[in-house]
């Protein structure tokens, strides 16, 4: 994938760059509001920002695009992180609740490696790789179907654990990055830790039941699907650790 600098944030900022300016302030531009964000993406050691990705915004290519934010990749120092911008017409006034949330996930081992944050940021780790839709209409076998999904699945039940609900797992295409036989899930901007958790519910029906995904997983690793969903079921009633090996059984048996 070819990468450039969309602009140097190291030397003289350009406030009348439109590149830069567009993607900082998406989607309502203002000097002040564009100078304000340089400041604080100095403050986070950013030199650079990398274009590279599946979206495309004002015909530059980012990494991805929300209600909250979008992210593109961005150099800090030698390391190459993801950079969540808020955009300026957001339904929060920060992204430090989000932080918060990330930081409940991290803590449960799951989700990208924060770095550091501002009102309007969120750099962390960058995760490489394809989204899990993606990755499952590839040439996948049985064996990395099973990798893969209980990657995710240990994942969700963690995050269950923990008491957070990503609330939006039911769009899996949009929430998993896989890498080889690594999967992370990301983006916690709707999470929250008020409702009762469905993360491996919500997971386990697009992984076994229904949707794209599980259409092409079913391909390889076929899961008869009113079990699948007996087991669901059974585990959101009591989110056991038994009731969650048995739903793993269920699906993902040799």
């Amino acid at each position: 994938m070819s990468q450039r600098k969309t602009s140097s944030l190291a030397g003289k900022f350009d406030v009348a760059d439109p590149e830069l300016a567009g993607i900082l302030t998406y989607p309502r531009f203002t000097e002040q509001e564009y100078a304000s964000r340089l400041q604080e993406l100095q403050s986070l050691g950013i030199t650079s920002l990398l274009t590279g990705g599946r979206t495309t915004l004002d015909g530059i290519k980012i990494a991805g695009k929300g209600c909250v934010g979008l992210v593109i990749k961005a150099a800090a120092g030698q390391h190459v992180c993801a950079l969540k911008i808020r955009r300026t017409d957001a339904n929060r006034e920060s992204m430090r609740e989000e932080v918060r949330l990330h930081r409940i996930a991290n803590d449960a081992g799951v989700g990208p490696r924060l770095v550091s944050h501002t009102d309007n940021f969120i750099l962390m780790e960058f995760i490489d790789g394809q989204n899990i839709a993606e990755w499952a209409s590839g040439s996948i076998t049985a064996d990395q179907v099973r990798k893969v999904a209980r990657s995710v699945l240990e994942q969700c039940y963690r995050l269950d654990r923990a008491g957070l609900d990503h609330g939006e797992l039911s769009k899996i295409d949009h929430h998993v990055i896989v890498s080889g036989s690594n999967a992370a899930i990301i983006d916690f901007e709707s999470a929250s830790i008020k409702r009762k958790t469905s993360n491996v519910s919500a997971a386990g029906q697009s992984l076994f039941v229904s949707g794209s995904v599980a259409t092409m997983i079913n391909r390889v690793l076929p899961c008869d699907k009113e079990l699948a969903i007996q087991a669901l079921k059974t585990y959101k009633r009591d989110q056991t650790r038994a009731n969650f090996d048995a739903l793993i059984k269920t699906c993902l048996s040799d």
